[in-house]
C-alpha cells in the first residue's frame, strides 16, 4: 500500500509542472431552447417546446501551441450525447520540428472535426445563424483525419488561405473501408474594400472516395442514395461569395458568422453542384443555391432573410425523382446581450408536387432564446 501511495505521489509531482501550464474552459458550448410549430407534416406537428441545438465544448490547451477540444451534443436533451468533436489542435508544429520561423506553419489538427466545407456550414444552428433553419442543401458532415490550414504567403490584391483533409469518407464514427476521402478549400479576402465593403470568396472540393457498402451517412445532400452498390461514389463542388456592408469604423472580418460580424449587413452567395455514382447504384446529380442576408437595424434588433433550393435528378428510371424542394425563411431577432438572442422565424417549404409527394404542410414558425458562451 505505501508503495502504491508512493507512486501515485511522484507522478502527482511530474505532472504539477504540466497542469501548471494548462487551461481549460468550455468557450464554444451553446444552447436553443423555444417553441416551433412546423405544420402537420414536421416534427412538432402541433407546436411544441423544443431545445433543437445544445453543444457543451471542453478546450484544454496544454500549452501555447497544443489544444484538445471534445464537443458533446446534446440536442433536445439527450442522456446518452453524441460526441461530435474530439481532435488535437496543434499550432506552431512546422516552426517547433524545425527549430526556425518559417513562412508555412499550418494549423494542424488530428482526429473528429467538422469538415472545412463551404461557409454555412459554420453557422448552420439557430444559435450561430441569424435565422433558425438552414438552407435546404446544408451540405456539412463530420469525419475523423487529419487537416493543415494556412494562409498562403504570397503577395497579392487577395489575401488566399488554403485547407485541406484527408478523412475516413463515413461520416459515421470509424472507417467501412479503405480508401480515404478528401476536402479542399480556398478562400480569399479582398485587400481594398469593393465600394462600401469587403468582398471575400472560398472554393470548396470534397470527393469520398469508394464508399463499400457504407449506408449510414456521407456529407453531401439528401444523405445515402436510395438504392446504394457495393462501390458508390460522392463528389461535391461549391462556390461561396460574401460581401459585408460597411459604415465608419466597421472591419471586414469574414471568418466571423453574419451574426456576428462588425458590418451594417453580411450577404452571401452560394452555388453547389454534385452527385452520387456507382455501379448499380441510384445514380443521382444535384444543383443547389443559397441567397441570405442580415441586416442590423441597431446594436440590438436586426432582420435576416434566407432564399434555397436543391434540384436532385435520379437517373434511374424506376426511381422516384424528387425535383425541386425550395425553403424561404425570413425572422429577425434582439439582443438582450452580448451572448442572448431572442430569435423568430417564419419558413415556407415548397416541394416539386408529383403523385408520389404531394404538397406537404410543413411550413414553419418558431420562437427561440439563445446563448452561447
Amino acid at each position: 500500500m505505501k508503495t502504491l501511495l508512493c507512486v501515485i505521489a511522484a507522478l502527482a509531482l511530474l505532472t504539477l509542472p504540466v497542469l501548471a501550464e494548462t487551461t481549460i474552459d468550455t468557450k464554444g458550448s451553446r444552447i436553443a431552447a423555444g417553441y416551433i410549430d412546423t405544420g402537420s407534416a414536421g416534427n412538432n406537428t402541433t407546436g411544441a417546446f423544443a431545445i433543437p441545438d445544445v453543444k457543451l465544448q471542453t478546450n484544454v490547451k496544454v500549452d501555447n501551441d497544443t489544444t484538445a477540444v471534445v464537443r458533446l451534443d446534446l440536442t433536445n436533451g439527450m442522456v446518452n450525447a453524441n460526441v461530435d468533436y474530439a481532435y488535437i489542435k496543434l499550432d506552431n508544429l512546422i516552426n517547433n520540428l524545425t527549430g526556425s520561423k518559417g513562412q508555412i506553419n499550418p494549423e494542424v489538427i488530428f482526429g473528429r472535426f467538422k469538415a472545412d466545407f463551404g461557409e454555412e456550414t459554420w453557422s448552420n444552428n439557430p444559435v450561430e445563424g441569424a435565422l433558425i433553419t438552414n438552407s435546404v442543401a446544408n451540405v456539412n458532415g463530420y469525419d475523423e483525419g487529419l487537416q493543415v490550414k494556412q494562409q498562403l504567403p504570397i503577395d497579392l490584391p487577395v489575401i488566399l488561405a488554403v485547407s485541406f483533409a484527408l478523412l475516413n469518407g463515413d461520416t459515421a464514427a470509424g472507417d467501412a473501408n479503405g480508401t480515404k476521402a478528401y476536402n479542399l478549400k480556398v478562400s480569399g479576402q479582398m485587400k481594398n474594400a469593393i465600394g462600401p465593403g469587403g468582398l471575400a470568396f472560398s472554393l470548396s472540393r470534397y470527393d469520398s472516395g469508394v464508399l463499400e457498402g457504407v449506408t449510414t451517412s456521407a456529407m453531401g445532400v439528401g444523405g445515402v442514395p436510395a438504392t446504394y452498390a457495393a462501390d458508390w461514389r460522392r463528389m461535391i463542388l461549391e462556390l461561396n461569395v460574401r460581401y459585408d456592408l460597411l459604415e465608419g469604423a466597421q472591419k471586414f472580418d469574414p471568418s466571423k458568422s453574419p451574426l456576428s460580424a462588425d458590418a451594417k449587413g453580411v450577404f452571401r452567395l452560394a452555388y453547389g453542384q454534385g452527385g452520387d455514382s456507382g455501379a448499380s447504384a441510384t445514380k443521382r446529380t444535384y444543383t443547389y443555391i443559397m441567397l441570405d442576408g442580415i441586416f442590423n437595424v441597431n446594436n440590438k434588433m436586426y432582420a435576416a432573410f434566407r432564399y434555397s433550393y436543391t434540384d436532385v435528378d435520379i437517373g434511374l428510371a424506376t426511381a422516384t425523382d424528387p425535383g425541386k424542394t425550395t425553403r424561404i425563411s425570413i425572422g429577425g431577432g434582439y439582443r438582450l446581450n452580448e451572448n442572448a438572442i431572442l430569435k423568430a422565424e417564419y419558413t415556407i417549404n415548397q416541394e416539386e408536387e408529383v403523385a408520389t409527394n404531394p404538397k406537404l404542410e410543413n411550413d414553419q414558425v418558431g420562437l427561440l432564446l439563445t446563448l452561447k458562451w
